[in-house]
């Protein structure tokens, strides 16, 4: 086959994403406000464009690995053209994210990111009950544990969560 026979739309962006990460990353230091000090020091304990420069120097590397593998392997015939069904995956897995973007302040993280794990999870296949529990339980406590824990980011919560949490970890 041909660059041109394997160059797809998940390829173009694989690399898309891979060149607007490494960009943001090249420009970090005038994407992100700098820390507010007290008394000439900062205030947090990390600097805020840890977080961005993580995610961001992930998801280059995923599509890095992404399109290495992909100019490896033989591409199958059936994975050439989107279908009608692959769009409307991609608009409900937009929507999902759209209402846990909008639904975070309002209904607090582990709400929002319970939900969003359930319909995620559902949305690719996942049809057991039990797992889709567990996962939208056990996902949004490990994930505030990491994110407020090792990257000492502060998440919205709802209060009554938010109290409960904080007793429960000090």
């Amino acid at each position: 086959m041909t660059l041109k026979d394997r160059i797809s739309v998940d390829v173009l962006l694989a690399i898309a994403f891979m060149v607007l990460a490494g960009t943001a990353i090249l420009f970090l230091g005038s994407l992100v406000a700098p820390p507010k000090t007290l008394m000439g020091r900062s205030m947090t304990a990390i600097p805020p464009s840890m977080f961005p420069n993580i995610v961001l120097s992930l998801l280059a590397i995923l599509s890095a690995v992404f399109l290495v593998s992909r100019f490896r392997e033989t591409p199958s015939p059936f994975s050439v053209g989107i279908n009608t069904r692959g769009w409307q995956e991609g608009t409900v897995f937009f929507a999902i994210l759209t209402f846990y973007a909008l639904s975070m302040v309002p209904l607090g993280f582990f709400i929002s990111t319970a939900m969003t794990m359930a319909a995620l999870s559902w949305l690719v296949g996942n049809r057991s009950i039990l797992q889709i529990i567990i996962l939208s339980l056990v996902a949004p406590v490990l994930l505030y544990l990491a994110a407020t824990r090792l990257l000492a980011v502060s998440l919205p919560e709802l209060d009554v969560l938010e109290l409960f949490y904080a007793r429960l970890l000090s």
